[in-house]
C-alpha cells in the first residue's frame, strides 16, 4: 500500500504486505492487517493512494481486474486518481517498474502509463517506453464487479464494513491485459516480416489469444503462431528445460535449467516483438482454481469465448481432461494432440461449442473410463522420433487455424472447412507403416484397403462421430448428456476440479 505524508505527487510512504496469500496469478492482501496500517495513516494524516503489486514474465499491463480494483479503492478514499505501479523482476532479481495512474474522468477511469523505472547493478535509471492509455467506462466495471461478486453489498455501507466485503474479494490478478505489445521502446515496425502472409489472415483474427496448456512438444506449433503473426499467448507450463527434452523437444543445449515458458516468450519475442507472451509458471492440477484459470483469460479484455483457443498439450491425462472441460465451461474452441508410444501415431481431437456436436468424453469415452479406473500411462516420449512430434505439430497447426478463422475469414478457405469436418473431429495420423499390429489400430487398412498400393505411413483419418446418446446406439455421455449442444454446457461447473461429470453413472 502507498500513501503520502503531503505531496499526493510524491510517494513517500509505503507498507509490504508480509501476511497476503499469493500465488503465480493471484494477489489477496490481509485485509485486516492492512486495514490497521490505513487507519494509522489516516491518523497521522497521510493520504492513502495507491498499491503496488508484481506481475508475471510477459505480463506489463494492469489487468481488467485490476483496474476495478482500483475503482473501489477511489471511492473507499474518496479520491480523484490513484496509483497502481505493476512489477517484474528478470532472471537476475533486478526490477522493472511500470508506474501506472488511474483518473478519473466524469464517467470513465483514465489509465495512463506515466515512466518506466529499471533497477542495475548501480542503482535505477528511467527507460524510454510506448505510450499507453486506456479508457475504461466506470459502469462497465461495476458490471463486472457484480458479476463476480453479486452478493457484494451497495456502495453506501459503512467504510470499515465495505473495507472488510470488498477487499476480502479483491482478487488483484498477477497478469495483465494486452492491447498494446511493448514493454519499452517503440513498438516494433513488423510489417516487413509478415508481408507475405497479410492477406492470409485477417487481422482481428491475428488478435485472439492462443492458451497453451503444456509447452514441450508443442513449441514449434506456438512459435509457428507467432510466424503467421498471432500475438497473444498465455503459456501454462511448469517444467524446466532438461538434458532429455533435447532429442525430443525443440529445446537447445544453452536452454538447459531454464523455464520453458520464459525460451519461448523469447523465441516468440524474437519472431514477433510485439506479441505477448504471458508466462504462467505453474501446472494445470487442482492448485489452479476455475477463477484463477479464467483470471488468464481476462488479461486480455474485450474478448468472446470463440477469441480464445485452449490448446490441451501435456502428457498428462488428468490435465487434458481439465483443460477440455474448462474450454467447455468458458464456451472456447478446444484442440487437443497426443502422441503414441515411440511415436507410431498421433491422435488429435477438437471442439467448436455449437458447432461439433461430440465432447472429448464422448471421443475419447473408453479413455476416460480407465482412468477414472485407477489406469497409469506409462508412455512417454521415449524412443519417438523428433519428426513424429513436429508431424503432429503441422496438423494442430492447420486445425487451429479452422477453429481461430471459421466464419471469421470471407474468401480464405479457411471461412468454412470447420464445417465439412464438424462431425469428423476425432482425427489420427500414422506415423509407422505397422500400427494394426503394434497399436491394434485398423482404421488406416480399413480406409485405405482399395488404395493400399498408393499408401504405406503418413496418412491422415477423419473419423465420422456422433454424440454418445441412446439415439446413436450408446449410453448418454456423463459428461455432456450426449445431446449435441455444447454450447449449452456454458458455465455449467461451478468448479471443474471437483464436478467433472453432470451425468452420474
Amino acid at each position: 500500500m502507498l500513501a503520502s505524508r503531503r505531496d499526493p505527487r510524491l510517494i513517500d510512504v509505503c507498507h509490504f504486505d508480509t501476511y497476503s496469500e499469493n500465488t503465480t496469478g493471484t494477489f489477496y492482501y490481509d485485509v485486516e492487517s492492512m486495514s490497521k496500517v490505513y487507519r494509522e495513516w489516516k491518523r497521522l494524516g497521510y493520504t492513502t493512494n495507491g498499491i503496488y503489486h508484481s506481475h508475471p514474465l510477459g505480463a506489463t499491463r494492469p489487468s481488467f481486474h485490476d483496474i476495478s480494483s482500483a475503482l473501489l479503492h477511489l471511492r473507499f478514499f474518496d479520491l480523484d486518481y490513484f496509483y497502481l505501479p505493476i512489477f517484474q523482476n528478470d532472471r537476475k532479481g533486478l526490477y522493472t517498474m511500470y508506474f501506472y495512474v488511474v483518473r478519473k474522468q466524469g464517467e470513465v477511469l483514465e489509465v495512463n502509463l506515466d515512466y518506466v523505472l529499471k533497477a542495475n547493478e548501480e542503482g535505477y535509471s528511467y527507460s524510454p517506453f510506448a505510450r499507453w492509455k486506456q479508457v475504461y467506462p466506470i459502469r462497465e466495471l461495476d458490471a463486472y464487479r457484480d458479476e463476480i461478486n453479486r452478493s457484494e453489498e451497495s456502495e453506501e455501507m459503512k467504510e470499515d464494513e465495505e473495507m472488510k466485503n470488498t477487499e476480502a474479494k479483491n482478487l488483484s490478478e498477477a497478469v495483465s491485459p494486452a492491447e498494446d505489445a511493448a514493454v519499452s521502446g517503440a513498438m516494433a515496425d513488423t510489417a516487413p516480416y509478415f508481408d507475405k502472409v497479410k492477406d492470409l489472415y485477417p487481422p482481428h483474427v491475428l488478435d485472439k489469444v492462443i492458451i497453451s496448456v503444456g509447452t514441450g512438444g508443442a513449441r514449434s506449433a506456438l512459435t509457428n503462431f507467432a510466424r503467421c503473426g498471432f500475438k497473444n499467448f498465455i503459456l501454462i507450463e511448469a517444467d524446466i528445460v532438461s538434458e532429455s527434452n533435447i532429442a525430443t523437444q525443440a529445446v537447445h543445449i544453452s536452454e538447459i535449467g531454464r523455464k520453458k515458458t520464459e525460451v519461448i516468450r523469447e523465441e516468440i519475442l524474437d519472431i514477433n516483438p510485439n506479441a505477448v507472451v504471458v508466462c504462467v509458471d505453474r501446472f494445470l492440477d487442482d492448485s489452479m482454481s476455475d477463477e484463477e484459470f479464467k483470471g488468464y483469460m481476462d488479461l486480455f479484455p474485450g474478448k468472446k469465448p470463440t477469441d480464445y483457443l485452449i490448446l490441451g498439450c501435456t502428457d498428462n491425462f488428468e490435465a487434458q481432461k481439465r483443460s477440455s472441460i474448462l474450454a467447455l465451461k468458458y464456451g472456447t474452441p478446444y484442440l487437443a494432440a497426443m502422441m503414441y508410444k515411440s511415436g507410431a501415431a498421433a491422435e488429435l481431437i477438437f471442439v467448436y461449442p455449437g458447432v461439433t456436436e461430440s465432447c472429448p468424453r464422448c471421443l475419447l469415452g473408453s479413455r476416460f473410463e480407465k482412468y477414472e479406473n485407477g489406469f497409469e500411462n506409462d508412455v512417454d516420449s521415449s524412443a519417438c522420433p523428433i519428426f513424429a512430434t513436429e508431424r503432429m505439430n503441422a496438423l494442430k497447426g492447420y486445425i487451429a487455424l479452422m477453429l481461430l478463422m471459421y466464419h471469421e475469414a470471407p474468401g480464405s478457405i479457411y471461412d468454412e472447412m470447420l464445417d465439412s469436418v464438424k462431425d469428423r473431429n476425432f482425427v489420427q495420423i500414422r506415423l509407422t507403416p505397422n500400427v494394426r499390429d503394434t497399436l491394434g489400430i485398423s482404421i488406416f487398412d480399413r480406409a485405405f484397403e482399395q488404395a493400399k498400393r498408393y499408401t504405406f505411413m503418413d496418412e491422415t483419418v477423419w473419423i465420422p462421430q456422433k454424440p454418445d446418446h441412446p439415439s446413436n446406439g450408446y449410453a448418454p455421455c456423463r459428461l455432456c448428456g450426449g445431446t449435441g449442444h455444447l454450447e449449452q454446457l456454458y458455465m455449467k461447473w461451478e468448479d471443474t476440479r471437483k464436478d467433472f461429470t453432470l451425468i452420474r453413472p
